[in-house]
Parts: structure tokens; sequence; C-alpha cells
């Protein structure tokens, strides 16, 4: 039978840490874009904040519309945490306005997350607000760290001068970009009916991973950008429509409104840039397959364009050891990827859970092999039954036990 989940001080830490990373990459961003003014590098200066901006606003409006979409401030919760934080519409409104949405999110992230693992206060409560807190991050991370760290490691490989700040901006971006890879994936799989059958050692592999994976088409990208800065801009208006036709044919729901998620198709379509996402909770190992097919051609053209291309004035002795690293990490990434799959893929506990259940019980529950978040696979020997289907016939709700609050933007990615 299902593992009721919940909400440990391993949780919280890592919500934590994510909150301080999250600052963190926020402040040394501004920083850097403080130094640039100071410095008359108008240019990178209007770039820096202009990603900061762009990407706020953004995340700022996904998150009003899913607190309008709870209803959290229209009616009263069933959890007397959640009630501490109901507050008029108007007050929220005010606070995505003045781009405060995150912080408040991840206060009362941790306030609940707080009570649940000191005070065994209600684990499906802080689970909830952590989901949406998660996505959100998952977004941030990819509308404005990842393209930071792109535009910051170039400008390191293009200066003479580079200070301090500039450094901790690129470390710090690489470790919250990882880090909220890691908070997504604990996150989806807190929601899942057994948590507590992935935990430890898989993290490491799935961490792993993204970070090289990711890793590596960023140093790509930016080992392109030295070539000519227009080539970025020349790949990027290749690839991401490629991206596009893929999102556009999984047909999504992922939104009540059409603007919303028209908007949401272009994140994920940018998202798919730096990594696999699976959009709709559907069986992937083709599409997963092909991606990173498609990412290992891709990768080497790139490079074999910037050593066939550059000249030896541009080259700046670095090109050689960042090709290597580039193809390294992301060979590398590919392998945990497939011994994460083959070894620790949520799947495979639930198939030897569920033959376990077979042999001590004679009940008809058992436990379903629930796929993965941004890359899961739908297992093969999953015995579901269909109880209802929701409103926009994306998610199928199993005879599994719900949690309190189901959180319906987390069960899109965990179920077909």
């Amino acid at each position: 039978m299902a593992i009721q989940a919940t909400f440990t001080k391993c949780d919280f830490v890592l919500n934590l840490g994510g909150f301080v990373l999250y600052l963190a990459d926020i402040g040394t961003d501004l920083w850097v874009a403080v130094v640039y003014f100071h410095e008359k590098e108008f240019v990178w200066f209007a770039l820096v904040l202009t990603v900061i901006l762009l990407s706020a606003v953004v995340l700022q409006s996904f998150s009003w519309s899913w607190y309008q979409d709870d209803g959290e401030f229209h009616q009263e919760q069933h959890s007397s945490e959640i009630q501490h934080f109901h507050s008029p519409s108007s007050w929220l409104c005010a606070v995505h306005i003045f781009q405060l949405g995150m912080p408040v999110r991840f206060f009362r992230a941790l306030v609940l997350g707080y009570k649940a693992a000191f005070k065994q206060g209600d684990s499906h409560a802080a689970i909830y607000a952590i989901t949406d807190l998660s996505m959100l991050r998952l977004f941030e991370a990819f509308l404005e760290t990842a393209p930071q760290l792109i535009l910051q490691t170039f400008i390191l490989l293009q200066s003479e001068d580079r200070n301090f700040i500039q450094y901790g901006s690129v470390i710090i971006s690489f470790m919250g970009i990882s880090w909220t890879t890691l908070d997504y994936y604990a996150a989806l799989k807190r929601s899942l009916p057994n948590p507590n059958l992935t935990c430890g050692f898989p993290y490491v592999i799935y961490f792993l991973y993204k970070l090289l994976t990711i890793g590596a088409k960023i140093l790509s990208i930016t080992l392109l950008a030295t070539l000519h800065v227009l080539a970025v801009a020349a790949y990027l208006l290749l690839v991401w429509p490629i991206m596009m036709v893929y999102v556009m044919m999984q047909k999504t729901t992922f939104c009540k409104s059409k603007c919303q998620e028209d908007i949401y198709r272009i994140v994920i379509g940018f998202i798919l840039i730096f990594t696999f996402f699976n959009i709709k909770g559907q069986k992937i190992r083709l599409a997963l397959t092909l991606y990173y097919i498609f990412r290992i051609f891709e990768t080497s053209v790139l490079i074999i364009l910037c050593w066939i291309l550059k000249s030896s004035s541009l080259d700046k002795g670095y090109d050689l050891s960042i090709s290597i690293t580039i193809m390294l990490s992301l060979i590398t990434g590919i392998v945990c990827v497939v011994l994460y799959y083959s070894c620790f893929h949520p799947s495979v506990y639930s198939k030897a859970a569920t033959d376990e259940d077979s042999d001590n019980s004679h009940t008809e529950s058992q436990i379903p092999a629930c796929q993965d978040d941004v890359d899961g696979f739908l297992p093969q020997n999953s015995n579901v039954r269909l109880d209802d289907v929701c409103e926009n016939n994306d998610v199928i709700r199993s005879s599994v036990p719900k949690s309190k609050r189901e959180n319906s933007r987390i069960t899109n990615c965990l179920t077909e």
C-alpha cells in the first residue's frame, strides 16, 4: 500500500538552502550590474538588468495566476497552517506587482516546512506549498540563471580585468541552477505515492545528470559566443523553433487561460534548449533518446564550427580545454541518465514493491510505478484503476490514496 508522505528535516534544509542560494544569486547579479554601471559598461549593465527583469515578470505572472487558480484568497482552507497566509487578493496583487511573489512563497514554504519538520505540523500543507515554489524556481533557473551564466562566463573569457564578484556570480549561479533541479526532483518525489522509495544515492545520480548536461550546454553556447555574439542569436533562432514544434505537438493544457498557456509553452520551449522536460507526464523513452542524440550531434557541430571559423587572433588559448570539458560533461551526463533509469528510477523500486505486496497481500491495491518528473517514464507493468479524469483531460487519477490537498500542477508532471 502507499506510504504517506512526510516532510522531513532534510527537506526543510534543502528548501532553506534553495532560499539562501536564490537570494545570493539575485544579489550577486544585481551587484554585477552595479559594477558594470560604475565601470561605464552600459551594454553589459543593460543585458544583465534586462534578463533579471524579464524573468521576474514571467515568474510573477505564473505565481499570481496559480494563487488565483488555487483560490487561496477566496475561500477558507482546511489546514490551520494555510489559514495564516490568507490575504486579500488586492494585497497579493500588490506583492506581485512589486516583484515580491517569490520571497513571499519562500517565506510561506519555510514556515510551513519548519512546523511540519520540527513541530509535527501538516506535512501535506508544506509539500503543497513547496511543489509550486519548486516549479517556479525551475522556471527562474532557466529564464534568469542560465542566461546570466552564459553572459557572465562569456564576459570572464573576454575580459582582461576580472574581479571576484564576477567569479562569485558564476559560481553561485552554477550552484543555484543545480540546486534548483535537485530541489524540483525532490519535490516531485515527495508527491509520489511511495516517496520513501527514492532517496539518497538516486538524488546524487540525478543531480550529476542535470549538472553535467546543463553545464555542457551552457559552455557550448558560451564558446559559440566567443566566435560572435550574433552566432548565439542565430543558434537560438534555429533550435528554439524546433523545440517549440515539439511543445505544440503535445497540445498541453497546463494553464486555464490561453494567454498563460502560450507563455508556458514558450518557457518550456526555452527550457528544452538546455535540458529535457517531460511536458505532459507521458511515456518519453523514445523522445528522451532522440533528444540526447540531437544534443550530441548539435554539440559536435558547434564545437567543429567554432574551431573552423574562429581565427587565430580570437583564440585566447582556452578553446581546446573548453571543448574537451563540454564533450566529457555531456557524455558523462548521458551515462548518468542511463544509470538512473536503469537502476534508480521510481518504476524500478515500484515494481519490486508491487511484487513484494503481491506475495504478502491478497488486496487489489498495488503500488503504481509512477513516472518521473521532467524525465518521467510510464512503467510498463503498472496496475492502475482509472477512477475519473480531470477537467483538462490531462491528469488521470488512480486508486492510490491522495494527499489532503493535491497539487494539480505537480500531478500534471507525475501522471498521464
